[in-house]
């Protein structure tokens, strides 16, 4: 399988993510936020995938069968691997795999970069378009296993590893080492602290990663964005939130309005996903699990969030202004405000089609139907830094999760990530 350069940033549960084909317009708006951040959050992600570019190319000196993504897998996997083992298999945000790689010794090289032993939504996916963005990688054909390294790239190799001594060799000749070879792996410190997502980047690979971030700005108003971005989140105090009343300098005018044009539609396009979930919680109920589109919109749960949906969807439109190809976002939104209720359902269903579906004149359970979400549930798949700590960042309410994403990789250049993520209990704060 290979991922390309618009493949999804956040992927909380694949099977039951929930498009409803407005794709391209989340897209859009979050290329406006912040242009060319993909899904990353925290500096190592950057790091790891260039690192298993790097071994990729150096194996297909002598081998003629190396896929750069399978390379990459094992890095991380193992980046993964040896974390757990220092934190004593902990969960972190950071980390992958916990069920996948729980148990597991005697590992090889061989065996990290075999399909399906790790995750199938491995951290690397977040990053395809950063890397290229950022000059980290040429892109060959856009896909993954095309991409080579850059001098920027080796130089963010090079400072992130120039510290660590594997059994003498550079990190890089050690991962080549392992691959070539049937032994065992052991995690050794060296190795662990270098690979290891939990554990910050030296400050010189930092350097170079904020630097990335803010190149371009001069040729490209949008890649300007990135920058002017940065500066803002760098500046937003945790204990005053920024909120929608009050514009950064450090944001002008037409970067704003379409922050909060986006915010708009994020609402709507989450509004429909609630009436989506109510309607599912209305199914489960029902023996013969199918109920008739005007019957649910007679459902009370079901009506609360349709008028919830209708307001934020009606909010977009009066903006009159939508820079999504075709007018996606705003075709989705006049489907969320028709007069007959039934409608708007069935509308909703209709991009659905995986947890719900329509047959004939009926609402029934799709291929990825479990009813209801329950709270708490964990997914080995999940990418991302998880809602209990999105909830948490700063930032005014539904603006982008690049935006989000960017305040977390701003604290973790400044090496502040883990102290947000694992905050210390008030007592011990008193």
């Amino acid at each position: 399988m290979e991922w390309g350069l618009l493949g999804p940033e956040h992927l909380a549960g694949s099977r039951r993510t929930r498009t409803l084909g407005v794709g391209a317009a989340v897209r859009r708006f979050n290329q406006l936020a912040v242009p060319g951040l993909g899904g990353v959050w925290f500096a190592k992600q950057l790091f790891l995938a260039t690192l298993g570019v790097v071994v990729a190319e150096r194996l297909r000196q002598t081998s003629r069968n190396v896929k750069t993504l399978e390379v990459a897998n094992a890095v991380e996997a193992l980046a993964c691997w040896g974390a757990f083992q220092s934190n004593d298999w902990r969960r972190d945000a950071r980390l992958r795999g916990v069920q996948k790689l729980a148990g597991k010794a005697d590992l090889t090289f061989a065996k990290l970069r075999q399909p399906r032993f790790y995750v199938t939504q491995p951290m690397r996916m977040a990053t395809v378009e950063a890397l290229v963005d950022l000059g980290f990688v040429h892109p060959g054909s856009q896909r993954f296993n095309s991409f080579r390294c850059t001098e920027s790239g080796r130089d963010l190799v090079e400072a992130a590893t120039s510290e660590y001594r594997p059994y003498r060799l550079t990190v890089e000749d050690y991962l080549v080492r392992l691959a070539t070879e049937l032994a065992p792996i052991t995690i050794t410190p060296p190795l662990q602290l270098a690979l290891s997502p939990i554990e910050p980047l030296a400050p010189i690979a930092c350097d170079l990663i904020r630097g990335r971030l803010c190149e371009g700005t001069g040729g490209n108003k949008y890649a300007a964005r990135r920058k002017n971005g940065l500066a803002w989140v760098s500046s937003i105090d945790p204990g005053k939130p920024a909120n929608w009343k009050a514009q950064p300098p450090t944001i002008d005018n037409d970067h704003w309005n379409d922050l909060r044009r986006g915010a708009l539609f994020f609402q709507a396009r989450d509004a429909a996903i609630d009436v989506l979930i109510e309607i599912e919680t209305a199914v489960t109920r029902i023996d013969a699990q199918t109920i008739a589109p005007a019957a649910s919109a007679e459902i009370p749960p079901v009506q609360n969030q349709l008028r919830k949906l209708r307001d934020a969807a009606q909010r977009f439109l009066d903006e009159n202004a939508d820079p999504t190809e075709g007018k996606i976002a705003s075709n989705f939104c006049k489907d969320c405000t028709l007069a007959d209720p039934a409608e708007i359902i069935r509308n909703l269903v209709r991009r659905d089609s995986r947890v719900l579906q329509l047959r004939g004149s009926h609402i029934v359970p799709g291929s990825a139907f479990v009813g209801r979400p329950q709270a708490g549930d964990t997914d080995e798949d999940a990418v991302g830094p998880g809602t209990e700590n999105v909830g948490r960042v700063p930032v005014p309410e539904d603006i982008s999760p690049r935006v989000q994403n960017l305040y977390l990789l701003d604290l973790d250049l400044n090496h502040r990530l883990d102290s947000f993520l694992n905050p210390l209990p008030d007592k011990e704060t008193a």
